[in-house]
């Protein structure tokens, strides 16, 4: 990925409570695996988010394939098909709607960004994907906590940033 990265990779976006309710849905329904999927908005209106798409959460195949590389489980893992995922991305970017925001959830642990996570979305101080990351935190069942998640340009860090619900 070459260029300036989007706004909505800085954070700062703003999510209607219904849209942030069908993705702690998700996350309900797939516990104790995690959720995965997308958060799509107008590129014209950089902070507002308005549409969720469900992805599938493909770690328990690969894990079946390739327990010695892909050690880890749904329970503590999510992997998005990286194809179809390039794919998303790209017809997003061409529709002026692009993908802002890559959601998952965590089992019974914190809403916060992970070693994994942050090894799997940056490497040597580049972004994988041009958007920001919410993480939903599902314990024993139930939705305790959401967080927003940017890159900070040049490391492999992530830090919080603000999610305004509307």
């Amino acid at each position: 990925m070459s260029g300036e990265l989007p706004p909505w990779t800085r954070g700062g976006l703003s999510i209607p409570r219904a849209l942030l309710e069908a993705i702690e849905t998700h996350a309900v329904e797939e516990y104790p695996s995690e959720a995965c999927g997308f958060v799509i908005g107008p590129a014209d209106d950089a902070a507002k988010l308005d549409e969720a798409v469900r992805e599938v959460n493909e770690a328990d195949k690969y894990h079946r394939l390739d327990p010695e590389r892909f050690p880890r489980t749904s329970r503590t893992y999510f992997k998005i098909n990286e194809l179809r995922a390039a794919r998303a991305f790209e017809a997003g970017e061409q529709s002026g709607r692009p993908i802002k925001v890559i959601y998952h959830s965590h089992c019974d642990a914190g809403a916060y960004f992970s070693e994994e996570d942050a090894a799997t979305f940056s490497n040597e101080g580049q972004l994988m994907w041009p958007c920001a990351f919410l993480v939903v935190s599902v314990v024993e069942g139930e939705v305790r906590d959401r967080k927003l998640w940017v890159h900070a340009p040049g490391t492999d860090d992530f830090t919080e940033s603000p999610l305004t619900i509307s």
